[in-house]
């Protein structure tokens, strides 16, 4: 499991290239097989996970909107 944004960036983008490497493979099949509707629902599923990947790309949780500037005093 990545234990930072850049670690899980980086395990994302090899899901994504993966899945992109399945679907070329997928893509070079279906001309020749038998049963085209399964290869075609199986890159379908490729693509949603890599569309999904794509989402999670940076996101690392629920961000503030506003961070205060720990470096201004705050006066009352």
């Amino acid at each position: 499991m990545a234990v930072n944004v850049t670690q899980k960036d980086k395990t994302l983008h090899d899901t994504i290239d993966w899945c992109k490497e399945q679907i070329a493979r997928i893509n070079e099949m279906i001309p020749t097989a038998s049963d085209e509707n399964f290869l075609v629902g199986e890159r379908f599923a490729l693509q949603a996970v890599i569309a999904h990947c794509e989402e999670q790309l940076g996101y690392s949780g629920s961000m503030p909107l506003e961070v205060p500037n720990q470096s201004e005093k705050i006066s009352r």
